[in-house]
């Protein structure tokens, strides 16, 4: 067998590759998984301490769409893991700059747009990377879907079976990788938080707002349960029995959902394959020894293992191939964004024996990409279906419109306005970047729209008196405000539309002010 691989690292794969080819002829398994798998497909194990409820689930499934469980309302859960992308994100493929941490290079990894960086404050921070777009995930978003089969979850294995509370004490001794991974999204900075964020803020948060007030179109089911609740007290109450909203119960419920997301009626499961699908089954288990680590019929065994990817070379955690022809980007880095580009690639490191010919490559394809998908995932079909979220209606930046006006060097000063306006919002804010450090700045909202110009800067707002209200302030060292608002609950506001623009004082600019983009801001209802 001809292997084209330059470096010695490369070559030891290969070579461990070989020989657990030679133990698995022997009936024998060469690589114990690091983490492995629980259960027995499809039936799921339940952690003891957990026990499955109808109310449990629904409570679950509210959390995972719920955007605000994040510090700002813009992310929930299910942003980066929805059916239609095979549980992962249909946004992937934000570029983050990798271990060298410079962008641009070739181990920069392909990940998840996530959360513009804001202090513990929740004021807008730019970032030394991404300056004031969001924050990139450092590994491209694994499925949820059938993440209930594995020991340990996240790529590199860190959520553990063992779920512990805040002090470390040891709350379900086994099978609650669920949980224990449920618990590190709404802290972390990039995925969901604000810098600092703590549990405290996460559970007064729910206990005061309304259950899924972002979201629209919600399932029958999940529309009756959270129905008239004023608060998430209410829910976790019909959930556990009792009152309180904590750590563990948030986890606890997420994972209740998380393990009905069980897919196991593929053409592979129902015996519907067509014949190109069927003889890529055949190459899937011999020429391309893929069985070897995503083993049938969970399609991985749960373990960790290096794949030799170029400029990436690691252990990761064997992903389960079922509903990948969903996915947008492929493999922990989410470097490849084709089937095809994977199988070549592992042509390419001498991981297939031999090169595959054109119909025996095909057929692979053909078996992964529609052989493995549950035609209910692909169509959000019970039990993945699913209510809109607020940013799939809204999207980052869309609500913006016109042209800025720049300020010194010829950098125009940006507005950021993607929070969502519900009416009864504590913490509705809009943001000021990129506009010269220590300069006067003020934010006018106007109940108009404007299309105008002073001193050739273009005018966005209305500035009559009747119209607009101004909030003055000075950018900081970065070049950056944040202005707040508590937002009535007013029903006479509902539908209005109001426009933000923002002026900074800059010697600089043509005229002495610089100014952003307009943006419309919608004010709506709470579900």
């Amino acid at each position: 067998m001809k292997v084209g691989i330059g470096s010695a690292r490369a070559l030891a794969e290969v070579c461990s590759r070989l020989v657990a080819v030679a133990a698995l002829a022997a009936g024998v398994s060469a690589w114990p998984a690091q983490g492995g798998t629980i259960g027995a497909f499809p039936a799921v194990a339940v952690p003891p301490g957990n026990p499955q409820t109808p109310e449990k689930v629904l409570l679950g499934f509210a959390l995972f769409f719920e955007e605000q469980l994040s510090a700002d309302n813009t992310m929930a859960c299910a942003t980066c893991h929805l059916p239609e992308a095979g549980g992962t994100d249909l946004r992937a493929g934000a570029r983050e700059p990798g271990l060298d941490g410079l962008m641009g290079n070739a181990d920069d990894e392909f990940g998840s747009p996530g959360m513009l960086r804001q202090s513990g404050a929740g004021d807008f921070r730019r970032h030394a990377v991404f300056g004031l777009e969001p924050q990139a995930t450092g590994r491209h978003a694994p499925t949820v879907i059938n993440a209930a089969f594995f020991r340990s979850l996240f790529w590199d294995l860190r959520a553990s079976a063992v779920f512990r509370d805040r002090l470390g004490n040891v709350v379900l001794p086994d099978l609650a990788a669920l949980e224990s991974q449920a618990v590190a999204p709404p802290l972390s900075s990039i995925e969901m938080a604000n810098e600092g964020r703590d549990w405290d803020d996460v559970l007064g948060k729910l206990e005061r707002v309304r259950p899924l007030a972002l979201a629209s179109d919600l399932p029958l089911r999940l529309e009756a349960f959270v129905a008239g609740a004023q608060g998430y007290g209410e829910l976790f109450q019909l959930a556990f029995g009792s009152a309180g909203v904590t750590r563990e119960r948030v986890a606890m419920a997420i994972a209740a959902y998380e393990r009905t997301l069980v897919s196991d009626q593929t053409p592979f499961d129902l015996g519907t394959m067509n014949a190109q699908e069927t003889a890529g089954l055949n190459v899937f288990n011999t020429r391309a020894f893929c069985a070897l680590c995503h083993v049938p019929p969970l399609f991985s065994d749960g373990g960790s293992h290096s794949i030799g990817l170029p400029d990436h070379f690691r252990s990761t955690k064997a992903p389960t191939l079922r509903n990948v022809g969903l996915q947008r980007r492929l493999t922990s880095s989410g470097q490849f964004a084709t089937l095809d580009d994977v199988i070549l690639h592992y042509e390419a490191v001498g991981f297939t024996f031999g090169v595959l010919t054109a119909a025996e490559r095909a057929a692979l394809r053909a078996f992964l990409d529609t052989g493995l998908t549950d035609a209910r995932v692909a169509g959000r079909m019970e039990p993945f279906d699913r209510p809109r979220l607020h940013s799939e209606l809204a999207p980052r930046g869309s609500n913006q419109y016109g042209e800025p006006w720049p300020g010194t060097g010829d950098v125009a000063p940006r507005l950021l306005a993607d929070v969502p306006a519900n009416l009864g919002h504590r913490e509705f804010k809009i943001g000021v970047g990129d506009g010269r450090a220590g300069a006067p700045v003020a934010l006018v909202v106007s109940a108009r729209t404007a299309s105008a110009s002073l001193h050739g800067m273009p005018v966005h707002v209305s500035l009559a008196r009747a119209d607009a209200r101004l909030r003055a302030g000075v950018l900081d060292a970065q070049g950056m405000a944040t202005f707040r608002w508590r937002l009535p609950t007013d029903p006479a506001l509902l539908g209005l539309t109001a426009f933000a623009q923002a002026f900074v004082r800059d010697a600089g600019a043509v005229g002495g002010l610089a100014a952003t983009r307009g943006a419309r801001i919608e004010l709506f209802a709470e579900r």
